[in-house]
């Protein structure tokens, strides 16, 4: 049976905050997202959904087990879980995004339209808040926040860390304005967070909750409710299938820190079995930073360009079954993200279908391998051991056979980086 959805799609970035550390100001690439510029969009799913193939595997549960987050999964472009803060247990959505490191919310004074429908922390009725005041901005690609550093208890996955900082926003530009979930929970490392907070899963471990700052996700290739896991602690084998293939993270450029964000080599990408000539090999190495805040495959515009031409895809879904399937290739171990996964299919107001690969280009010589290249593995992300680790789905949560539609009054459009 087919199912109607109906969403507002805002224009909004979500990964690699723009930040200040030791007086160096470190610009990346932001989430080249598609999206809608805020109009109305029905996303139209053609088969059973992640949570029905889910449940029938028993891996969906009313209450998850004490490690795992359920994940909310709108448009295959955002994921977002829930968190509790404060002795009150106030709960709050929020992108849990390895491409930033704060953890932030509205707070009870925002009263800008970027805060409107939001849930905003009470400070008043939490006995465990503190806070001197400091204060806190953050910028991404289309959006910011500005406010205050507090400290309170944050719940997440039903593990409670104590004196943990967040940032409570009194104001968010109108880019969040619409947006179905609260603020963000940044998972990436204490050097790329804004005013130097220390991330919740450091803290987790410093208190002695986890051993290792590990985690897990899988990701829905269906939008819809609770079909997605982050789960905390080690893999969990009832989501993947083979072998676990872990890799050293690598720095972005040579001299600089690995602890910046999840960022991997990789040897090259195909078409199928036909290798696309890439920049970076040319330069001597290719990097890419794996990112669950960025909703597309994003790199270099030129080799974005190239790997578009071998696609070939007519823009009028003609020639769908002919399309092939991208092979990214790591430390020697080939990864194949299939057509299901990477292309978007659009089908405006009278019907006309328009289909594109969703990749993105960037204006930098790295890459970002987002949601679009996430969705087809089980990812672990180890940040104790500097390593990530990509498995095959058990075969209930693989990908669709039928492609997702996006119905829309106009094309999707790709929003601009930083400069």
């Amino acid at each position: 049976m087919n199912r109607l959805l109906i969403a507002s799609i805002p224009s909004l970035i979500l990964s690699q905050a723009l930040v200040t550390h030791a007086g160096l100001t470190e610009k990346t690439i932001l989430d080249q997202q598609a999206a809608s510029g805020g109009k109305k969009a029905y996303i139209q799913i053609l088969e059973p959904t992640v949570e029905q193939r889910l449940q029938s595997s028993g891996l969906i549960t009313q209450t998850p087990e004490q490690g795992e987050v359920v994940l909310t999964d709108k448009h295959n472009t955002q994921y977002y879980g829930t968190f509790l803060m404060g002795s009150q247990n106030q709960t709050f959505t929020g992108v849990l995004d390895t491409g930033s490191s704060n953890i932030w919310t509205p707070e009870k004074s925002c009263l800008t339209p970027g805060c409107e429908g939001k849930e905003k922390f009470d400070p008043d009725l939490s006995q465990t808040f503190s806070t001197n005041g400091q204060p806190l901005s953050i910028q991404y690609g289309t959006g910011s926040m500005q406010g205050y550093v507090g400290y309170d208890t944050v719940t997440f996955g039903g593990i409670s860390v104590t004196k943990q900082g967040i940032g409570l926003a009194n104001q968010l530009s109108n880019n969040f304005q619409n947006s179905p979930f609260d603020g963000i929970f940044g998972l990436a490392y204490k050097s790329i967070a804004s005013d130097q907070v220390t991330p919740w899963m450091d803290n987790a471990v410093a208190q002695g909750l986890i051993p290792k700052a590990i985690f897990s996700f899988y990701l829905s290739n269906s939008p819809g409710n609770g079909a997605g896991r982050l789960i905390i602690g080690e893999p969990d084998p009832d989501y993947y299938q083979g072998d676990i293939n872990w890799h050293s993270l690598q720095s972005l450029e040579t001299g600089s820190p690995i602890d910046f964000y999840y960022n991997i080599a990789f040897d090259g990408i195909a078409v199928n079995s036909d290798s696309i000539p890439l920049t970076c090999q040319y330069q001597g190495k290719c990097r890419a930073i794996i990112d669950s805040g960025t909703s597309l495959i994003v790199g270099p515009a030129n080799d974005i360009a190239s790997i578009q031409n071998a696609l070939n895809i007519n823009p009028d879904c003609s020639n769908l079954d002919e399309q092939p399937d991208l092979v990214f290739t790591i430390d020697a171990t080939k990864y194949t993200v299939p057509p299901e996964f990477y292309i978007v299919k659009q089908v405006d107001w009278w019907g006309q279908e328009q289909c594109t690969a969703g990749l993105a280009p960037g204006n930098q010589d790295f890459w970002i391998f987002g949601d679009a290249y996430m969705r087809g593995f089980y990812v672990v992300f180890n940040k104790t051991d500097s390593q990530i680790a990509f498995a095959k789905l058990v075969d209930e949560l693989g990908a669709p056979q039928e492609m997702r539609k996006h119905f829309t009054s106009h094309p999707m459009i790709v929003s601009d980086p930083i400069q």
